[in-house]
């Protein structure tokens, strides 16, 4: 068994994956890239959803807006607790 050191502990080829900087970067690319799906999906969907307004009434378009913002909330209140706290 081979150990050396990172980051002050000593790794093994025992030591999981999960507790190495290499496999925490690799975590952190992917959770980076899948945030980056999420919002573009919903910034595409914003965007079809703001195109669809010509065809509607004026009257109609509060409750787009507010159906818009609603699940724009959503989609950032979820990438916020996926990161953690900032600070």
């Amino acid at each position: 068994m081979r150990a050396q050191m990172k980051g002050g502990a000593e790794v093994t080829d025992a030591t999981p994956l999960a507790h190495t900087e290499k496999a925490g970067d690799a975590h952190a690319a992917t959770e980076e890239q899948q945030a980056a799906g999420i919002a573009e999906r919903t910034l595409q969907m914003a965007r079809d959803r703001l195109a669809a307004l010509d065809d509607m009434p004026t009257a109609d378009h509060v409750a787009v807006f507010d159906e818009l913002h609603q699940k724009l909330s959503t989609v950032l209140n979820g990438l916020e607790q996926d990161d953690g706290p900032r600070g």
